[in-house]
C-alpha cells in the first residue's frame, strides 16, 4: 500500500502544482488589468489515517486558491474624471443592464475605468453599468435621505415617467433606488440672483438731496448685472439719496421685464404679521405695442378697483369703465400719457404713476396705500403675463405695489374724493384757506380759487398754489392728483391739520416715530377730527428712514434694508419667498452692504462717490461641460457659464468577509453566502473607503513574486512528477521478483 500511497501523492502533488501554475498564469496575465486581485494557492495536507506504527500510509496535498480581493491596489493618476479609484475598503455597484431588472444581476467591482457608452451611461471596459444614488433639491418631505453640498441640502430621490417622486432608502439595493448615471440627460442650466454685495463711498461732503436742485448732489447711483431663473440678463439700478447728515436712503429702479420690484426692510424689523417691513415699492406696465380698441387695464388704489378700457373716441363697452381715447394715438408714448390724464382725474395720489416713454412707471409714495393692477385683459402690456396661477401655470396679469409699512415712514396725508364745494374751509397751522369758485374769501381766509369747472385734482392743485404762498416749507407739502402729502422736517415746525370744513376729504396720517395731538382720521365724507404731525420724527429724521445711518467715523451704525423681491412678467421665476414642493424658500435677493462698525462695504467719507466693488452671483444659461466626482462620491455636473449642480452620488457595497465573493468575468464579483450580503455605504463613512477621481486602482499582482512563484512551482511539480516514476520503478521491481 506504501508505495501505491506514494503514487498517488505524487499525483495530488501534480494537481496542486498545476493550480498554482494556473493561478501563476492568470496573475501574470492580468499585470495591467485595473482592479485585479492577484490569487495565491495556498496547500493543504491530505492525511491517510495511520494505523499501523511501523508502517506510512501517503496521503498527498490539495490546493486551496484564495482571491485577495480585500487588498489594496496602488492608485494612479489619469486624465479623465471619470476614472474612480478606491481608498479603502467598499466596492462600486454595477448591473449589467443599464436599467436593472429582477433577471439582472448585481456586481461589485473595483474597476472604475467608467466611460460614456453610446448613450451616455457610465460603463467599466467589463461592460457593467455604474449604479448610483440620484440628487434632487430637497422638497421638505421627512422621508428623504439629505445629502449636503455646501449650503444647499439635497435628497436622494427621483421621478418616474409619471411625476411621481420616488424617495431612496440607502440601505437597500433595489432597481427601485439606485439609479443608472446618464451624462445625456443632464441639460444646461441657469441660475436665479439671490445674492449682491456692494461697497462704495457715499460723500460726507454732500448736500441733503432737494429735488428742485438735482445737480446740487447728494444722490448716486450704480447699476450691477442680475440673472433670472431663465438665465435672462438685467441691469438692477440702485439709488442711494442722501436724506441727513450721516443717512442715505435706497431706491431700486425696475428692471425691464419685471412686475414689482420691493425692497424690504431689515429682517428684525417685522411688521405685527411677521412679514418684513416694505422699505420701498415699485410696479411698471410696459407697452410692447399700441393697445387694441377694447383692452383694458384694472387699477385698485385703495379706493376700489377702476377700469381703464382704451377706445376709439369715448366710448367704453365694459359697464363703468373709464375711457382712455387712444384714436389719435400714433405712438407708445402717445397711449402713456393718455392713460396718465386719466389716471390723474380718477385715481387719488396719482403722482405715483409717472409717464416714461413706452411704460408708466408706478412709485409708491410713504403714505401710499397698496396699488394693485390687472393687465391680464391687455395683452399689449408685458405685465399680462405676471403672477401665474399656481395650479394651472396660467399667468393671471395681477400684481400688487405694496404700501410703505408703517415702522418706516413718518408721513400724512389729505386725499380729496370730491371736489370741495364754494366756501369750504381747509385750516393748516392756524391759517385757513377758503375755497370758492370765483376766488372769494371771508374775512382773512386765504383764496384757493376752484375755477369755473373745478375737480378733486385741479382743487388740490389750487391748494398747493395757496399753500406755497402762505406757509413756510411748502415744499413739505406734495400735491399728487387728489392727494396732498405731508412731510417732515429736520428744520420745520409742527403741522396743525383741520380739514373738517372740506366736503369729501379724509386724512391719513400713519408714523410709528410721531407723536400725534388729537384724533387719526380715516374715510367719510365730512371729516371733523384733526391731528397735529410734528416736524421732526422721534426716532430717525426724513420722512422715510434711512436704508443706512452712518457712525462718525464714517462706518455703517446699522441698515434698515436686506433684501429685494421682483416679480417677473417674462416667465421666470418670481424672486420672493415662496413654497416649493412642500418647503417653504426664499428666491428672494439678499443685498449685503458691509458689516456695522466697519469698512468693508458702504462707507460715509468725504472725497466723490466710489463703488468700490460689486459683486452678484447667479449665471447666464450653460451647457453641460463635463462632471467632477468627489471623495465621497458626490457627482456634479459642471456648465460652461461656471455653474455647477450636484446630480448624483455613487455609494460603495462593504461585505463582512470580502474574499467569500465569486468571481465573474469583467473583473466583476458577486455576493455569496460566503461574503455575506452587501451593507451600501455613503463614501468615506462606516469604514468604506473614499473615491478618488481621476485615478484607477492597479492590479495587486507583483511580477517579481509571480516569477519566483513559477519557478518554486515548476520545481515543485518536476519532483511530484519524480515520486511518480521511483514508485513505478520500485513497483516494476517488485513485479520482477515473481518471475
Amino acid at each position: 500500500m506504501s508505495l501505491y500511497g506514494a503514487l498517488f501523492s505524487g499525483v495530488s502533488g501534480l494537481s496542486a502544482q498545476s493550480s498554482a501554475m494556473g493561478a501563476i498564469a492568470d496573475n501574470i496575465t492580468n499585470v495591467n488589468t485595473i482592479g485585479y486581485k492577484g490569487t495565491t494557492v495556498n496547500f493543504k495536507t491530505l492525511v491517510t489515517k495511520q494505523t499501523s506504527l511501523t508502517t506510512y500510509s501517503a496521503g498527498g496535498a490539495q490546493p486551496k486558491p484564495r482571491a485577495n480581493v480585500d487588498i489594496q491596489g496602488l492608485l494612479s493618476a489619469t486624465s479623465s474624471s471619470t476614472d474612480l479609484g478606491i481608498s479603502g475598503q467598499g466596492f462600486f455597484i454595477v448591473n449589467e443592464a443599464a436599467n436593472p431588472g429582477s433577471g439582472n444581476v448585481w456586481g461589485y467591482t473595483r474597476a472604475g475605468s467608467f466611460k460614456l457608452d453610446d448613450n451616455g451611461y457610465l460603463t467599466n471596459v467589463g461592460g457593467y453599468y455604474l449604479q448610483a444614488w440620484p440628487l434632487s433639491t430637497y422638497d421638505g418631505s421627512t422621508t428623504a435621505s439629505l445629502v449636503k453640498v455646501g449650503d444647499n441640502t439635497y435628497m436622494k430621490a427621483y421621478q418616474d415617467q409619471y411625476g411621481v417622486t420616488t424617495y431612496v432608502n440607502d440601505n437597500v439595493i433595489d432597481k427601485n433606488n439606485l439609479r443608472p448615471i446618464n451624462l445625456n440627460e443632464i441639460g444646461g442650466t441657469a441660475t436665479a440672483t439671490q445674492n449682491i454685495r456692494v461697497g462704495a463711498n457715499l460723500p460726507s461732503s454732500d448736500p441733503i438731496f432737494d429735488a428742485s436742485n438735482a445737480g446740487a448732489g447728494g444722490r448716486h447711483s450704480l447699476s450691477t448685472l442680475i440673472y433670472d431663473s431663465l438665465g435672462n440678463s438685467h441691469n438692477l439700478n440702485m439709488q442711494f439719496t442722501k436724506q441727513s447728515s450721516n443717512s442715505w436712503g435706497l431706491d431700486i429702479e425696475m428692471p425691464s421685464g419685471a412686475a414689482t420690484a420691493i425692497v424690504y426692510g431689515s429682517r428684525e424689523v417685522t411688521t405685527d404679521s411677521g412679514a418684513q417691513d416694505v422699505y420701498s415699492a415699485r410696479g411698471q406696465m410696459e407697452f410692447s405695442k399700441i393697445p387694441s380698441y377694447g383692452e383694458s387695464i384694472s387699477i385698485d388704489d385703495g379706493t376700489g378697483s377702476k377700469t381703464f378700457e382704451f377706445t376709439n373716441g369715448g366710448t367704453t363697452t365694459i359697464p363703468g369703465a373709464i375711457a382712455v381715447d387712444i384714436s389719435s394715438s400714433t405712438s407708445i408714448s402717445d397711449v402713456v400719457k393718455a392713460l396718465k390724464t386719466q389716471i390723474d382725474s380718477n385715481l387719488r395720489d396719482s403722482g405715483r404713476f409717472v409717464a416714461n416713454g413706452t411704460k408708466m412707471d408706478v412709485i409708491q409714495s410713504a403714505a401710499g396705500d397698496d396699488i394693485t393692477i390687472d393687465a391680464s385683459a391687455s395683452l399689449s402690456v408685458l405685465q399680462s403675463q405676471a403672477n401665474p396661477n399656481a395650479t394651472t401655470g396660467i399667468p393671471t396679469g395681477i400684481y400688487t405695489v405694496p404700501a410703505i409699512d408703517p415702522a418706516l415712514k413718518n408721513v400724512a396725508r389729505i386725499d380729496f374724493s370730491a371736489t370741495p364745494a364754494d366756501g369750504n374751509t381747509f385750516v393748516l397751522n392756524g391759517i385757513t384757506f377758503e375755497f370758492d369758485s370765483n376766488g372769494a374769501t371771508t374775512g382773512t381766509n386765504v383764496a384757493v380759487s376752484l375755477g369755473t369747472t373745478p375737480t378733486p385734482e385741479s382743487a388740490m392743485a389750487a391748494l398747493k398754489t395757496a399753500i406755497d404762498a402762505n406757509i413756510a416749507e411748502p415744499n413739505r407739502f406734495v400735491a399728487s392728483g387728489r392727494t396732498l402729502n405731508i412731510y417732515p422736517s429736520s428744520s420745520g415746525a409742527d403741522i396743525t391739520v383741520n380739514a373738517s370744513g372740506v366736503t369729501g376729504a379724509s386724512g391719513v396720517k400713519t408714523s410709528a416715530n410721531n407723536t400725534i395731538t388729537g384724533t387719526v382720521f380715516t374715510g367719510g365724507n365730512a371729516i371733523t377730527n384733526s391731528f397735529t404731525f410734528n416736524g421732526i420724527a422721534n426716532a430717525e429724521s426724513g420722512y422715510i428712514v434711512p436704508a443706512v445711518r452712518f457712525n462718525a467715523d464714517g462706518t455703517p451704525k446699522y441698515f434698515n434694508v436686506d433684501s429685494v423681491d421682483i416679480e417677473w412678467a417674462n416667465g421666470a421665476e418670481d424672486m420672493e419667498p415662496a413654497v416649493k414642493n412642500g418647503q417653504n424658500v426664499d428666491l428672494g435677493i439678499d443685498l449685503f452692504f458691509g458689516n456695522t462698525s466697519t469698512a468693508d462695504g458702504l462707507t460715509h467719507l468725504s472725497g466723490t462717490f466710489a463703488p468700490n466693488y460689486i459683486t452678484q452671483d447667479g449665471a447666464k444659461f450653460g451647457n453641460f461641460a463635463g462632471v467632477s466626482i468627489g471623495s465621497d462620491g458626490i457627482v456634479t455636473a459642471l456648465f460652461d457659464n461656471g455653474e455647477t449642480r450636484p446630480v448624483a452620488q455613487i455609494p460603495l457595497a462593504t461585505f463582512v468577509n470580502p474574499n467569500g465573493m465569486e468571481s465573474r468575468t469583467g473583473n466583476t464579483w458577486i455576493e455569496t453566502d460566503a461574503s455575506g450580503q452587501p451593507t451600501v455605504r455613503t463614501a468615506g463613512q462606516g469604514g468604506a473607503g473614499t473615491v478618488n477621481s481621476a485615478s484607477l486602482e492597479a492590479s495587486t499582482v507583483d511580477l517579481g513574486t509571480e516569477f519566483t512563484n513559477m519557478i518554486t512551482t515548476q520545481r515543485a511539480y518536476s519532483a511530484a512528477a519524480k515520486v511518480i516514476t521511483s514508485a513505478d520503478e520500485m513497483l516494476d521491481e517488485l513485479v520482477r521478483i515473481k518471475r
